[in-house]
């Protein structure tokens, strides 16, 4: 039934927002609040091409903003992917910590389009 429906979808979208459409669809059928994380991924990235690219010769600022993007983007994969298992490592290590486990959904492609951008 998801393969009609997203069809039917995609071809009465007018064909500039096509993309836009199975973006949303795919991305907010599972977990609808993923849809901000991935846009919020987008916009970090974006700016800070822009941010390097306006301060191409400023050697410093330009490999910090950098630095701080590539740290930023592999902070997010790396709580989604792994803050379940550190936070069960821990408790088995250190029971007295008492950490509680997130049960976090993990983004659909997020290691792609992290590792893309």
């Amino acid at each position: 039934m998801f393969l009609p429906f997203v069809l039917t979808l995609y071809y009465i979208t007018p064909r500039r927002f096509r993309n836009l459409t199975l973006f949303i669809v795919f991305y907010a059928w599972g977990e609808p609040w993923l849809v901000i994380l991935m846009l919020f991924s987008i916009l970090l990235n974006y700016t800070s091409g822009i941010l390097i690219g306006i301060n191409r010769e400023k050697k410093g600022l330009a490999r910090f903003i950098f630095i701080l993007s590539v740290i930023l983007n592999l902070g997010l994969l790396g709580f989604f992917k792994y803050a379940g298992f550190i936070g069960e490592t821990l408790n088995m290590v250190m029971p007295f910590l008492n950490i509680p486990i997130l049960e976090i959904a993990l983004p659909i492609g997020i290691s792609f389009y992290t590792f893309q951008t």
